[in-house]
This record gives C-alpha cells, structure tokens and sequence, in this order.
C-alpha cells in the first residue's frame, strides 16, 4: 500500500508539470462524447425502467436527471454510493414504487456490459495488450495486486458469495414470494429478445463506442498517442477499476494498471499525467453534472437535506 500512494503522489506531480502541455481542443471533445455516453446509457435505463413499471410513464427527463445525480455520486463515493441518490431520485419521479424493482433494474443495466467487459478484457489479454493476470502482482495497483497475490482466497471467497447469493435466491423465490416477484420484475425486459436488443444491447454498443472515443480523445489530449488499441486499453482498464471500487471512482488501481499497461508507449511521467489529468477531468465533470442534477430534481444542492427526505420517505425499508 506504501508504494501504491507513493505512485498516486507520482501520478499527481507528473500531471502537475504536464499541466501546461494539455491540449484544449481534444479535452473538449472528450468531454462531449462523454456527456453522449452518459445520455445513451440513461436512455437505455429508461427503457429498463419502461419494461418493469409497464403501469407508469417513465419520462426521460426523469431518467436522464436521475443517472446523471447518480453519476456525480459515484464520482465521490466509493462502491458506488451514487447508485443510491440515483434508485431515490427515480422513485422520487415516479411515484410509490417498489425500491426492490428498482435496484433489480441496476442489474439488467448491466447484464449486457458485463459481457462486453468480458470480451474486451479477453480480447485485450489475447492479443497481448493487457497484462495477464498472473503479472498484476507486481502492477502496484491497489487492491488489484492484492487480489491478484491473493488469487486462491479471493476464488474461494467468491465462490462462497456466488453460492451464498444463489442460496439466498432460492429461499427468497419460495418464501418471500412478493419480494421474488418485485425483484424479478426489474429483469422483465430480459424475458423479451428483440426488445432488450433494440433497448439495451444495441444503445449500449454505441456506448462502448462513445467510450472508446472518449478515451482516444483524452489520450490526445494529454500527448499519449491517440491509437484505438490505447483507447480501448484505458477503456477496458477504466472498466475494471470502477466495477466496485474501494476508492471514489478506483483512483489508485486505475493509475496502477494503466502504467503497466502503457509502459511502452510513453514515459512514465506522460502516462501517470494522463492517468490522474484524465481522472481528474471526469470525476470534475461528473460532480458537476451531479449537481446540475440534483438542483434541477430538489431546487437547491444541499445533499444533507436530500438524505433527511430520503430518510423520511414512507415505506421505504417495507418495498
């Protein structure tokens, strides 16, 4: 953990003398593909949304608004603490609804992005873009070499909580069967191929593809060479550490991994200046737009008084 702070001071002193040598233009750009991201994977919510609350009329408004105050939650809290101001805002907008269907609608979002990390990750390793596994030991990346020196445990520890869910699954289907039937009922667009291929999976492409532009982008505009194979590397990188991050937005595992992956594409001091410049631009922009958001859903921007109101609501803890 010494050195892994050690190389996060690094990374934000390199970014400190390459801050002059940042590109306006490209930064721009990079910006606005990854508001078109954010808005693509929104509408895509919605139309999750859509199909579990068949009943009600989910406004994309109301979506929009409500990934985006998620989005600038998760920018400053870690395991994805956003994801809670995103499921009360939601159920703010629409009315009593069951908060269990709404967090089941988490997990249809990211069905299809699971499968797509999957294949990048496999594809990148392939090829021999991306590290295997077995050398992220020595990456210094957080609990992404923890992990990875750890390799048996964390099976074992995974295989227990995949058995443990599964357990839990099972007595919640034949002993909370309101429960099963709300939780299911998130997934409905699932039981529906064409739908979830015109909803979900084909937007979701146009997402990646977003993504992958985006980080070209930044590459560009932090002097690393803008080529796809290094855009889709800080994608799939990006990707895994903040799939449950320890820290806000995986800083630290994400400057790790990208500096063992991009070792020979740039000097260290570049890499490390785009790894927290980058970060550091999103996480900014995200928190904005968090705010814009949660101005725009409550009329002011104290969050102390939407946990009070979130805290207050009705049924909440019954749903």
């Amino acid at each position: 953990m010494q050195d892994s702070l050690e190389q996060l001071r690094d990374a934000a002193a390199a970014y400190g003398d390459h801050f002059g040598d940042t590109r306006l233009l490209p930064l721009a750009v990079a910006l606005l593909l990854h508001l078109l991201s954010l808005l693509v994977r929104a509408g895509v919510w919605r139309g999750i949304l859509q199909a579990a609350f068949p009943d009600r009329r989910v406004a994309l408004r109301s979506a929009v608004w409500s990934y985006l105050a998620g989005v600038g939650g998760n920018a400053i809290a870690p395991f994805r603490g956003g994801d809670v101001l995103r499921i009360f805002t939601i159920r703010r907008e629409l009315g009593d609804v069951s908060v269990t269907t709404i967090v089941s609608t988490l997990v249809a979002e990211t069905a299809f992005g699971v499968i797509v990390v999957g294949l990048m990750v496999a594809a990148t390793v392939g090829l021999g873009w991306l590290p295997p596994i077995v050398h992220l030991p020595d990456a210094k990346a957080f609990e992404f070499s923890f992990y990875a020196r750890h390799a048996g445990l964390v099976a074992i520890a995974l295989a227990a909580l995949l058995i443990a869910v599964f357990a839990a699954a099972e007595w919640a289907m034949h002993h909370l069967r309101g429960f099963w039937l709300r939780f299911t009922a998130g997934m409905r667009i699932l039981r529906s191929p064409g739908r979830f291929a015109r909803a979900v999976a084909a937007p979701q492409l146009v997402d990646w593809a977003l993504r992958v532009g985006t980080a070209f982008a930044m590459l560009a505009a932090f002097g690393i060479p803008p080529g796809v194979r290094y855009a889709v590397l800080a994608v799939v990188i990006d990707s895994v550490s903040t799939a449950l991050p320890v820290t806000p937005g995986g800083i630290g595992a994400q400057q790790g991994l990208l500096v063992f992956a991009l070792a020979g594409v740039a000097t260290s001091g570049q890499v490390l200046a785009y790894s927290i410049g980058a970060q550091a631009v999103i996480m900014a922009f995200n928190v904005l737009l968090g705010l814009v958001a949660t101005f725009v859903l409550f009329g002011h921007m104290r969050m102390s008084a939407v946990r009070r109101e979130a805290h207050a609501w009705p049924g909440l803890d019954r749903r």
